[in-house]
């Protein structure tokens, strides 16, 4: 009777190499596959971060209402722009408070933050923490175009010089730490009282 040839010690330690450079390659592809996972999932959350961002500011500078408290001294300050601050008075949905806010923008440690005030009558009282906006912002530049009190286009300027009128457009540049860009925003102001607020 012819006895069965079994496996040979060379022949089982080809298959197991074979198998281990087969589970070295899985392994990699795990790991290559989780990596960019969670490079996809940092991109989307970011992504969304600058965009509730934008989403904040063209609501907010976009409802900016020429008012301001009353100063027998001198002339209301309804907005103040700078090149890397504002300030405005515009109201809050009502999900979130509601009513008519002084809001203040600006850039601080890298982070742009909105700073509010709620405006009671002629009285301001501060209404919670300043609230980070978005992060890891390297560079910010605010813009202002509208109308000089002669009724002139003024041009884009990196100073808004009559704080007791409203620019009738902001624009907001920004560069953004990491992949996800800063869309350059345009915002118009809804509420074009420029007239009204001249002295």
């Amino acid at each position: 009777m012819r006895r069965e040839r079994g496996f040979t010690l060379l022949e089982i330690l080809v298959v197991l190499s074979l198998l281990g450079v087969l589970l070295g390659l899985v392994a990699t592809a795990l790991v290559g596959a989780n990596r960019a996972v969670a490079k996809a999932q940092v991109f989307s959350e970011r992504l969304d971060e600058v965009r509730a961002a934008q989403t904040f500011l063209r609501r907010a500078i976009g409802q900016a209402l020429p008012v301001a408290q009353d100063d027998v001294t001198a002339k209301p300050v309804r907005f103040v722009g700078h090149a890397a601050a504002m300030t405005f008075y515009a109201p809050l949905p009502d999900s979130i408070g509601g009513g008519l806010y002084q809001q203040q923008l600006s850039l601080v440690h890298q982070q742009l933050q909105v700073r509010l005030a709620r405006l009671d009558g002629q009285a301001l009282s501060a209404f919670g923490e300043p609230q980070v906006l978005l992060r890891e912002v390297q560079q910010l530049a605010f813009s202002y175009r509208g109308l000089s009190p002669l009724a002139k286009d003024s041009g884009w300027l990196a100073e808004w010089p009559w704080p007791e009128r409203l620019p009738r457009a902001v624009r907001i540049e920004a560069t953004l730490r990491g992949v996800v860009p800063w869309v350059r925003e345009q915002v118009s102001l809804r509420l074009d009282l420029a007239s009204e607020a001249a002295p």
